[in-house]
């Protein structure tokens, strides 16, 4: 004969009620892993336009944003955006008498849970060299 063990029920309580906690924690990391790599992902592709726009002081703002959002000046028909959901319209450039502003304005990372907006971030300012080599 069998006994029976009410210990069972508790276990299987237990692990229920931990996996809940877990599985919110881990989704939690990848949400700010994931929003942290876009960010950084961001951040280096409004440096390269920025650092376009300063060598490339009498280039069009279209050709700036071009190197924003898909990496290159000229990008090929239907190539994808280096981050999804960034378009051109995002990007916003500044090239004044002494250095070129570049920022991204109304747009924001569609993480898992949550949207972070990120309106007037990134911005990066580079002086203008007009190609000049270093």
């Amino acid at each position: 004969m069998r006994r029976s063990d009410r210990r069972t029920g508790n276990t299987l309580f237990e692990f229920a009620a931990s996996l809940v906690v877990l599985s919110t924690m881990f989704a939690g990391i990848f949400q700010v892993g994931y929003t942290f790599l876009t960010y950084s992902t961001l951040i280096n592709a409004v440096r390269a336009g920025a650092r376009y726009a300063s060598l490339h002081p009498d280039a069009k703002v279209l050709a700036v944003r071009n190197v924003v959002v898909f990496g290159e000046s000229a990008p090929a028909p239907g190539a994808q955006p280096i981050v999804n959901g960034l378009t051109t319209e995002n990007v916003v450039t500044t090239i004044g008498p002494t250095s070129a502003t570049v920022s991204l304005r109304d747009f924001a990372i569609d993480a898992m849970f949550t949207k972070v907006k990120l309106d007037g971030r990134p911005t990066v300012t580079f002086p203008l060299t007009g190609g000049a080599t270093q």
